[in-house]
């Protein structure tokens, strides 16, 4: 009876360490893939240009409270001298934003630029907010991380509720690109 006993004892250690040593050995083996590198997907699904690590609000030169009072997402358009090709980018954006449907309520649109007289463009194209802007207003840590020229070339930057930026959009980005990747953002966001 004792021999039996302690074979049933010798088996439930071992089931009771097989039990305590699973997650530890599951975390340790995903610790080492992710530090490693090793089979880490080569393609991604996002269109648009990830920030790793995220910039800030502040690194555009903006206050949170005083842009986004509401905490919603925002695509800030930059854009130091606003001709054709930014107004055709902000009616873009404005295409955008409606086509996003259900999630329109949760984006804010924001231009940011150096030219002055275009106060019309918040009544032609609701949901947008005009800011002058001057370029020396962007922090360093913004201008390492991004092309030079990303003022001239109308870049939208998109900013979440709580003031990171992630992702930004260059011209080459098309309409798809850009509304594929808002989609699959706000729908995987539990924020904002």
């Amino acid at each position: 009876m004792s021999k039996a006993t302690g074979s049933s004892t010798h088996y439930s250690r071992l089931q009771l360490l097989i039990i305590l040593l699973t997650p530890l050995i599951v975390m340790a083996s995903a610790t080492g893939l992710y530090y490693s590198g090793w089979l880490v997907p080569d393609s991604r699904v996002n269109r648009g240009v990830l920030l790793d690590p995220v910039l800030q609000l502040s690194d555009l030169g903006l206050d949170l409270e005083t842009v986004n009072p509401e905490r919603q997402w925002l695509m800030v358009q930059t854009s130091f001298d606003c001709r054709q090709s930014c107004l055709e980018r902000v009616h873009t954006q404005r295409q955008i934003h409606v086509s996003l449907g259900k999630d329109e309520p949760r984006m804010k649109r924001l231009l940011l630029t150096s030219t002055t007289g275009l106060s019309g463009l918040e009544s032609e194209y609701p949901g947008l907010d005009v800011q002058q802007h001057p370029a020396q207003n962007y922090s360093s840590a913004l201008l390492e991380r991004v092309p030079a020229d990303f003022g001239a070339r109308d870049f939208v930057f998109i900013v979440d509720p709580l003031g990171n930026v992630p992702l930004y959009f260059t011209p080459g980005n098309d309409y798809k690109d850009q509304l594929a990747d808002m989609e699959t953002l706000l729908d995987l966001s539990t924020i904002g």
